[in-house]
């Protein structure tokens, strides 16, 4: 299999087409990308032996052929091309375990099974449900896993599978601190669950940094017990104004006026807010 820097050949399109268009600005250049990104993908190229770069990869139809190219790709530190992440997302189901043993490698690189996970949540299936529910409930407290974590939450919002809560909420003592926010978010968009409701109002009693989420999602939740525990949060000396702000707003969705607002003047982010 021959490798081409499609990131590169579209490059050297994209100065040629400039070069064609002499006197436009900066910005008319930028509002003609996706003019040019079109002409590029549908114009045959004498690199790829005629073949358009929108179309070279529709000749794969097996996955794994399609998995090898991904790994060389990512081997060769090239930009995955579009054309290649679109054909793999095309083919759908049949793509779909070997993605999901790309996102569970560790030995792959961070790259890889993020571009993994990405095209998993594109295809759209729901084969790939307990890897999300696993990789939320499992992550590590390091950038990346707290970055497939967040992936995997989106991935499931697009599945909306209630059956997901109980699982998720099995398993929220044992994950990390941010991973059990991304439960509550998700957890949060399903039918009203008392125990969802019972975290969310425990965290924002006992979790000054995640106030501001939490007022956000017992608003969402929608359940008016809430309204007491955040009336009396709206009085804490020790709020930012970010919480103080979603606690009004939270109490404002639940069906009650919030009452006059307090003086934050001071607060840094109340200043940066005024004078911005």
């Amino acid at each position: 299999m021959k490798i081409y820097d499609f990131d590169e050949k579209f490059a050297e399109y994209a100065r040629r087409w400039i070069a064609l268009h002499p006197g436009l600005k900066p910005d008319q250049v930028e509002e003609s990308y996706n003019e040019i990104m079109r002409a590029w993908l549908n114009a045959p190229a004498t690199w790829l032996g005629g073949a358009t770069p929108g179309s070279y990869f529709e000749r794969y139809d097996d996955p794994k052929d399609l998995m090898k190219l991904l790994e060389e790709y990512d081997k060769r530190d090239m930009d995955l091309p579009e054309p290649l992440y679109a054909r793999i997302v095309s083919l759908e189901e049949a793509c779909v375990p070997r993605l999901m043993q790309t996102v569970q490698n560790r030995d792959r690189s961070d790259a890889l099974r993020a571009s993994a996970l990405a095209m998993l949540r594109d295809i759209g299936s729901p084969t790939p449900r307990e890897l999300y529910v696993d990789l939320i409930a499992n992550a590590r407290d390091d950038d990346f896993e707290i970055e497939l974590c967040e992936m995997a939450l989106e991935a499931l919002k697009d599945l909306y599978d209630p059956t997901v809560v109980d699982e998720l909420l099995a398993r929220y003592d044992d994950a990390i601190s941010h991973a059990q926010l991304v439960i509550l978010d998700l957890c949060a968009k399903f039918p009203r669950d008392e125990r969802v409701l019972n975290l969310c109002l425990k965290r924002l009693r006992e979790d000054p940094d995640s106030r501001e989420m939490i007022a956000a999602l017992l608003g969402e939740i929608g359940d008016p017990s809430a309204i007491g525990p955040l009336r009396e949060m709206l009085e804490s000396a020790e709020l930012s104004y970010g919480a103080y702000l979603e606690i009004r707003n939270a109490i404002e969705m639940l069906g009650e006026d919030a009452g006059p607002e307090r003086d934050f003047t001071g607060d840094p982010d109340y200043e940066a807010l005024r004078n911005s």
